[in-house]
Parts: structure tokens; C-alpha cells; sequence
């Protein structure tokens, strides 16, 4: 045990104590470069180190004979001054010093090259600044890893005797600072200009090439983009070429800030070892497994925490303590990787373990020299040559490969020629057969949507056309044919509340088959509707419940495809007074066209599809009044999707979906007029179909004189301010003579104030059959129904609104006030459905 302490005090002392004789370095030669660097073969090598600073003053006066007073310690030189972390938090200064016998010519400029110090210094020639480099005392790093190169004047030489080289040094990293790498010399300053410049130089040549490398990866990666490992091996070579340039002592010639150069140096480290890994695994097509994807969301974290923060120190202690670690993760999923195609004997592999081992030998000699373990030059610059001569191997062997097999298809082209001909008549004449049976198939289809895409109108007023051009033509035993998924259907049905002429315009999803499978299931459902109207029970139906059984029916068909199969549609009825109910499943917009101003009867979209999921809480039946000589339109979105021409001459989609309607206005509303107007403007790129109805009413319109009209405003203005009785008295006798909806409306309105629900009950439906557009009636025919006891009737007239307007909270109240009376809750669950969106409106 006291043999082990007397060692370590031995070495201790060696290291550490005080010189009574001072070592200095002589200069023999003033022509050559002498090394300053400590030689453990030579102790008059040496430097010394001072832990505390010292003064201006005391700097300037410092001589041969006072120099051991203040208690200097030898050291090695270069090397780091602090490898301990005990030691190091105290150290913010320490001051080097050397002594140097110079042998110099008074004609020649010398340079002492210092190597690379951390952090900022400031350096003295016989008590005299000749140098200095970094902002003193400041917070922010300088140019720690800088090489200094300064010249030394002439007089403050002291020839053929001793010359204190002193230099004052302020750290910035707690673990690390002094001369930590490089080496120090003493010489002429065109030899150690020349010296810095060749060996810098040489370093951006082998950049050149490195660069020249990537650009030709990623050359090949434009050309060939499935080819994602030439992409990454680029990325991997820009990378390296720049964290190499931001390693080299010329980017100080550039003038950018030092600390905004490291920044972009840690974020650039964080590329390499990841994008190697990639480019590995997309070259031997290995799989992204996830322990890889961990990692590179790590570095990616790490990446985006370089991005907002500044601090040096931080980013030192993250990539020494977090990341590098994790690169060995990274290189052992590279060689697991490299070993399997190894065990496959794939040649690449073999190529690339000897390059890439080179070069992870460079990277660790690289990181050990980074971390000051020892003083050694950085060689992975160097080693990256021999991974891109690996490379070039792999592409001549693939040249040479692919020329082989060139020369062999010139020799048997046309051999080959002959073969593949044959192959492709016999692909061509089994094409043909199948083509025959897809033609035989579409034409199958179209016969059977045919008998369901009829018109079919017995109201005199109405004026319905139709027209159908499906995208996808063809041809079958010399018939022409064409398929697609939009159909025109109009039918007609007999209620007790009158005649009605139902229509549907539909656009199915999908081409060709696809869109006339979906034709063909709502032309089925549409016409076994119909066909079921002349039931009793049907004929009582009024025309909301009529066409929300339609839409119901509809929607449960296609709901049953889960999603495969959908369709937008209008589906309408319109009586004789030219009243519309109608609704809209996610078709373009209606265009009514009147008084030579064409525009859309709708603004916003309220439900989906035919067939998506859930589509009965947006269910609304619309309403809309047709005048005598209006025109309405309803069409599928290939009347939009048309083929345009900018003034380039470029080709484009139309999406202005106002252009419809001046197409309309230009053609007056005419329906074989408008499609030539489409196709003479651009090209249609899908199946089009159009419905065309025009109202002209046969019977004249019931007609007040301006007498009569100014009487009943009055009589109107009586009831508001709450006189009724008034109001009845001067309004039965105008009732006796003239049976107009108003007056009707007024009098039920009165009289259901009044509650005698009978008289309101018969004016109020009198009005309500000459005027379906008030919403406001139905209420009060169905509340006056329900005082009377009628409750199925009272129900029925509340359903109606209800399917007009959700939002009309007293019915819907009522409504379900009804279903819950008559226990009638199948129909209560369903309707429950429509407010799943509405709030809490019951």
C-alpha cells in the first residue's frame, strides 16, 4: 500500500510541481519551422500553466528572474488543460507560458502558430499583446475550436535569448480548454501561412469530391425516383461535406456568426448517422422497423430543440450524453442489416462492410479527439473516401452487369423481337375476347336501365324533358351503346290531395359499370315506389310523408353497400299549381330560370349522399313555388366539370360553378340549346344529364280589385291590434262573396286565437290547400285537430311540418307530445334520428 501512494506521489509531483530551472525551447534554425509542442523525450519542452490570472501589470513585468514566484506547474502541450470534471468548475482563466530561444533573421516576418484554443485568449510576447481573438468575459462561446495564426513584430524580439510566450486564456466550457488541438510552431510566416493554407485546401478538395458524389446520387435519384437509396446517400453526402466545411478553419474567411455556424454544425451531426442508417436499409430493401422509427423520432426531438435554443453548452452535453449513444443503436441495426445480405453473399454487402467500417474506425478515432482523449488529426474526412470507392464498385459492377445484358439482347434482339410479338398478339387476342365480354356486359346493363329511365307526366301545366349523355361509350355486335351513372326518371302518382308528377335526377359513384350498377338500384327502388302508389293506403298519404317514404326507402338500399355504392340525387314532386316538394342529396344545385335571369333555387348544402351513414339527421324537405312560364333545371355535376382553355393554351378543370348559369340565360332555358352551348365553350369530361320542367298554369289566377284589397288590409290591421270580433264581423261578408286564401287564412287564424277550433280548422285547411308554402298553417291545423281530439290527424300535420322545418319548436314539441300519447314509439325512435344535430329542441 505505501509502495502504491510513493508512485503516485512520484508521478504526481512530476506533473505538478513547481520549477526551480526554467525549461525553454530553442529556435536553431530562423530559416525553418520549429515545433513548440511538449515532448516527453525533451523537458526543455515543456510549458506552464498558472491557474489564476494575472494582472496587466504583472504580465509586463515578468522576467527570467521572477517567474518561478508565482508558482507555475509544467503541463503538456497541446492537450486539454481540465479533463476532470472535479477540478474545472473554479477554472474560468489560466495564463500558458513558454520560453523560446530565438535564432532569427532580422529580414524575415515570423508567425507563432498556436493550435486550436478554447476558448478566447489573448497572447504575449515579452510582456507585449501580439494577438488576440474572442470578446472578453463574454456569455456566448467565441472560436473554440479556431486555429490562431499570429505574426509576431519584429521588435520585440529578443535574439539569441530567452522570450516569454505568454498567452492569457478565458474558458468557456467547464470540462475543457487550453491548447486542445492542432500543434504549435514557431517559424517564418510565409512557411506557416503556406503550411495552414495547404492543409485546408486539402480538405476542400476532398469536399469536392464528396460533393461531386451527391450530386450524382441524387442525379440518379431525379431519374429514377423508386430508387429512394441514391436520394438518402446524397442527402447523407451534402450533409457530411457541410458538417466537414463548418470543421474547417477557411469558414472563418466567410464572416458568419461563429455561434450561428455551431448551431448549424450540432444540427447537421444529427443527419449523418440516420440518414446512413436509411440509405442502408432502401438500398438492401430491409424493413422500417420500429426500434428505427424510436430512434429517428429521438433525433428528431433533439433536432427540433437545436432549432430553438442558442446555448452551446447545452447542445455539447446533449449530443455527448443523449445522442451519441444513441448511435450505436443506429450502427448495430446497420450491421445486423449488412450481416444478413452478407450471409445471402450479396456483393454490395461485402463492399460496403469493408468501406463502412473504415469509416466508423475514422468516426471513433474522431469522437475520441473531439472529446480530448488524446491529440490526433481528424481523419474522417480521409476515411470517407475509401465507403465512396465501395460505392463505385457496386456501380461498376452494376454497369458492367447491365452492358453485359445489353450486348445480349443486340445479339438475340431479334429473336426476342419475334417472341414478344407473338406474346403480345396472343395477349391481344385474349384482350379482345375479354373487351367482347365487358362490351356484352355494358350493353346487358344499359337494356335493363332503359325501360327505368322513362318520363312519364299526365299534368297538362307541366312541361318535362330529359336529357342523357353517359361519358363511357361502346360498341356491341354493331350496336352503339354507352353506360354511366346518371339517370333522368319521371312518373306520376295519384293522391287524395291531387295529381303529382314525381321526378329524380341521379349521379351514381363510380365509372362505367360502377356508376350504372348504382343507376340500375335506384331506377328498381324508384319504380317499385311508384308502382305501389296506387295503393289506398299510399293514395292518403300527403306529398311530404310520400316522399320521405321515397327517400327512406332509397337510403336504406344504398346504406346496405356500407359505402361501395353511393349516389348523389334531386327527387321532387310538383302538383298542378306548380308547387315543388323536393330534396336535395348532395346534387349541384337546381337553377330556376325566369324572367330571362337564370340562378339557383338553393344556396348550401343539407345532406349527403344516398347511402352515407347517418344521412337522416340531415333530412329536409324543401319547397318552391313555380310562376307561370318559369323554368327549372335540375342536372348532375358534368354540366360543371368541363374542359377549359386558359390564354396559355393550357388545359384546365372549370370550377366556377356560376358558369352554368349564364350558359342558361344565353340559351333562354332551352334544354338541347344549352348542352350545345356547353360543349361549343369547353369539354365535357362526364356523364351529363339534365331535367327540364316548365310551368304554365291553364287556369287564371283569383284576382282582388284594389277596393277589396285596401278593405282587407284594413280589417287585417284590426285583428293584430286584437279586435276580433270587429275584424270577423267586416271579413264573413267579404268571405260570402269572394273565396280568396288570404281571406281564409286570416279568418282561421282569428278564429283558432278565438279557440273555436272548428271554424279555424275549416278556413285554415281552405287556405292551406291554395297556399302550401305556409308553414305557419300547418301548425295551426294540427294543434287544432289535436283540441278536437283527432289525434292521428293532429300527428299526420305535424309530421309534415316537421319534415319542412325541424327548427319550428312548438311543432316539434307537439309532435313528439302526440307520439308519446299514442305510444307510437317505433315512429318516435326514428325521428329522433332528424335532431341528433339540433340541440336539445325538445
Amino acid at each position: 500500500m505505501i509502495k502504491k501512494l510513493l508512485i503516485v506521489l512520484v508521478f504526481s509531483f512530476s506533473q505538478l510541481e513547481s520549477s526551480p530551472l526554467l525549461d525553454f525551447t530553442v529556435q536553431n534554425q530562423p530559416n525553418s519551422i520549429t515545433s513548440l509542442d511538449s515532448n516527453q523525450n525533451d523537458p526543455s519542452s515543456q510549458w506552464y500553466v498558472k491557474e489564476t490570472g494575472l494582472t496587466e501589470s504583472e504580465i509586463q513585468n515578468l522576467t527570467e528572474e521572477n517567474f518561478s514566484n508565482y508558482n507555475w506547474k509544467r503541463i503538456k502541450i497541446p492537450g486539454n488543460l481540465f479533463p476532470s470534471k472535479e477540478n474545472s468548475k473554479q477554472k474560468r482563466t489560466v495564463i500558458l507560458a513558454k520560453w523560446i530561444e530565438m535564432n532569427v533573421d532580422p529580414n524575415i516576418q515570423y508567425s507563432f502558430r498556436l493550435g486550436i484554443i478554447n476558448d478566447r485568449d489573448r497572447t504575449y510576447l515579452n510582456g507585449k499583446l501580439i494577438g488576440k481573438t474572442g470578446e472578453w468575459d463574454s456569455p456566448f462561446p467565441q472560436n473554440y475550436d479556431k486555429l490562431r495564426i499570429y505574426p509576431i513584430p519584429t521588435h520585440l524580439i529578443l535574439p539569441k535569448k530567452k522570450n516569454l510566450l505568454l498567452i492569457k486564456i478565458q474558458l468557456y466550457f467547464q470540462n475543457s480548454g487550453g491548447i486542445e488541438q492542432d500543434e504549435t510552431l514557431l517559424g517564418p510566416s510565409t512557411d506557416i501561412q503556406n503550411r495552414f493554407y495547404k492543409d485546408e485546401f486539402i480538405k476542400l478538395i476532398f469536399l469536392t469530391v464528396y460533393i461531386t458524389v451527391g450530386s450524382y446520387f441524387l442525379f440518379l435519384f431525379i431519374r429514377r425516383r423508386k430508387d429512394r437509396e441514391n436520394l438518402f446517400f446524397s442527402l447523407f453526402s451534402f450533409s457530411f461535406v457541410l458538417y466537414n466545411f463548418l470543421r474547417n478553419q477557411l469558414k472563418y474567411e466567410l464572416g458568419f456568426s461563429f455561434l450561428e455556424m455551431k448551431k448549424l454544425e450540432y444540427l447537421t451531426i444529427l443527419l449523418l448517422i440516420p440518414l446512413m442508417y436509411h440509405f442502408l436499409r432502401t438500398l438492401f430493401e430491409d424493413k422500417y422497423v420500429i426500434f428505427a422509427k424510436i430512434l429517428d423520432g429521438f433525433q428528431l426531438v433533439i433536432f427540433s430543440f437545436f432549432l430553438i435554443s442558442n446555448n452551446i453548452e447545452h447542445f455539447n452535453f446533449v449530443l455527448s450524453n443523449l445522442v451519441q449513444p444513441t448511435w450505436i443503436l443506429y450502427v448495430i441495426l446497420i450491421f445486423s442489416n449488412l450481416i444478413r445480405n452478407l450471409r445471402k453473399k450479396e456483393k454490395r454487402a461485402i463492399y460496403i462492410t469493408i468501406g463502412l467500417t473504415i469509416v466508423l474506425i475514422a468516426a471513433i478515432i474522431d469522437t475520441a479527439t473531439n472529446r480530448n482523449y488524446w491529440v490526433f488529426p481528424r481523419i474522417m474526412g480521409y476515411a470517407f473516401l475509401f465507403f465512396n470507392i465501395s460505392l463505385a464498385m457496386i456501380l461498376a459492377n452494376s454497369f458492367v452487369k447491365l452492358n453485359e445484358e445489353f450486348e445480349d439482347l443486340n445479339k438475340n434482339l431479334e429473336k426476342k423481337v419475334e417472341d414478344r410479338t407473338d406474346a403480345l398478339n396472343e395477349s391481344l387476342n385474349q384482350l379482345q375476347i375479354l373487351k367482347e365480354k365487358q362490351d356484352g356486359d355494358y350493353f346487358l346493363t344499359s337494356l335493363l336501365i332503359q325501360p327505368l329511365a322513362r318520363i312519364e307526366n299526365k299534368i297538362s301545366e307541366l312541361k318535362i324533358e330529359s336529357y342523357t349523355n353517359q361519358k363511357k361509350k361502346f360498341q356491341f355486335r354493331g350496336k352503339n351503346g354507352e353506360i354511366g351513372g346518371d339517370i333522368c326518371i319521371v312518373g306520376s302518382i295519384h293522391l287524395e290531395s291531387g295529381e303529382y308528377t314525381v321526378f329524380a335526377n341521379a349521379d351514381a359513384m363510380g365509372k362505367s359499370i360502377q356508376g350504372a350498377g348504382g343507376a340500375l338500384v335506384l331506377g328498381v327502388v324508384f319504380q317499385a315506389v311508384l308502382s305501389r302508389a296506387k295503393s289506398s293506403y299510399t293514395k292518403k298519404r300527403p306529398p311530404e310523408l310520400w316522399l320521405k317514404d321515397l327517400y327512406v326507402e332509397l337510403q336504406s338500399v344504398f346504406a346496405s353497400f356500407d359505402g361501395s355504392m353511393l349516389s348523389s340525387v334531386v327527387l321532387g314532386m310538383v302538383g298542378k299549381n306548380g308547387y315543388i316538394y323536393y330534396i336535395n342529396a348532395e346534387h349541384p344545385w337546381s337553377i330556376l330560370y325566369r324572367d330571362g335571369v337564370a340562378s339557383f333555387i338553393e344556396t348550401e348544402l343539407s345532406m349527403r349522399k344516398l347511402g352515407f351513414p347517418k344521412n337522416n339527421t340531415h333530412f329536409q324537405i324543401k319547397t318552391f313555388s313555380l310562376l307561370d312560364g318559369d323554368v327549372l333545371l335540375v342536372g348532375s355535376d358534368g354540366r360543371d366539370d368541363i374542359g377549359l382553355m386558359n390564354d396559355s393554351e393550357n388545359r384546365y378543370i372549370n370550377e366556377d360553378e356560376t358558369l352554368i348559369l349564364r350558359f342558361v340565360e344565353r340559351t333562354e332555358g332551352k334544354l338541347i340549346p344549352l348542352v350545345k352551348e356547353i360543349e361549343n365553350n369547353g369539354e365535357i369530361t362526364d356523364d351529363v344529364s339534365f331535367l327540364r320542367i316548365s310551368y304554365q298554369s291553364e287556369i287564371p289566377k283569383n284576382s282582388i280589385s284594389e277596393d277589396i284589397r285596401t278593405k282587407f288590409l284594413t280589417i287585417q290591421s284590426d285583428a293584430k291590434r286584437g279586435n276580433h270580433e270587429t275584424a270577423l264581423s267586416e271579413l264573413i261578408p267579404l268571405l260570402t262573396q269572394y273565396s280568396h286564401p288570404n281571406f281564409h287564412s286570416l279568418a282561421g287564424k282569428i278564429y283558432f286565437h278565438q279557440k273555436k277550433w272548428i271554424d279555424a280548422l275549416y278556413h285554415l285547411k281552405l287556405a292551406f290547400n291554395e297556399n302550401q308554402s305556409k308553414e305557419n298553417l300547418l301548425y295551426m291545423i294540427a294543434k287544432s285537430e289535436f283540441q278536437l281530439g283527432k289525434i292521428d290527424d293532429a300527428i299526420i300535420w305535424c309530421e309534415r311540418l316537421f319534415l319542412r322545418n325541424k327548427t319550428h319548436k312548438q311543432n316539434t314539441k307537439l309532435f313528439f307530445r302526440l307520439l308519446n300519447h299514442t305510444e307510437n314509439f317505433d315512429k318516435k325512435s326514428f325521428y329522433l334520428e332528424f335532431l341528433s344535430h339540433e340541440g336539445n329542441i325538445i
